[in-house]
């Protein structure tokens, strides 16, 4: 959905699994026209939202192998045929592995990640000097049943 703003930022949005990009229907006039929504000018987008290859209303991939590296190749080559050289992305569920490999990917073309399910894990270090709320907190957890 493109903007009346013509230096708005393409913003690429990737929805989730089992979602579509019916997730992001009630955001689009926002984004795309704030002006219209009470908001300013300066904070439009262009936005962008390709549904996942496989999910919500996209057909079966012919062949298997579409992880989020892959996605995200596509992605990429997406927004240059539409013309857009830098943008943001935004992912969400699913659609956060996604957009992550694609800021991996294009680093210097992604102008900004926002995601709604980061992923994250302790870096190295964080496991060789923790503090004792730290070593709580990387301790496996102790299954316990009721019966």
């Amino acid at each position: 959905m493109r903007s009346p703003e013509p230096t708005a930022l393409p913003l690429l949005l990737t929805h989730g699994w089992p979602g579509s990009v019916l997730e992001f229907e009630n955001v689009l006039g926002p984004l795309s026209d704030p002006v219209a929504h009470g908001g300013s000018a300066s904070d439009a987008f262009h936005v962008v939202v390709p549904a996942l290859p496989g999910f919500g209303f996209s057909d079966r991939p012919r062949e298997r192998g579409w992880h989020p590296a892959r996605t995200a190749r596509a992605w990429a080559e997406l927004m240059t045929v539409l013309g857009y050289e830098r943008f943001g992305a935004h992912g969400g569920d699913w659609g956060s592995f996604v957009s992550t490999e694609l800021a991996r990917l294009v680093p210097k073309r992604v102008a900004g990640l926002h995601l709604t399910m980061p992923i994250a894990s302790p870096l190295p270090g964080d496991r060789t000097l923790p503090d004792p709320a730290e070593q709580r907190m990387l301790e496996p957890k102790k299954r316990t049943h009721n019966r």
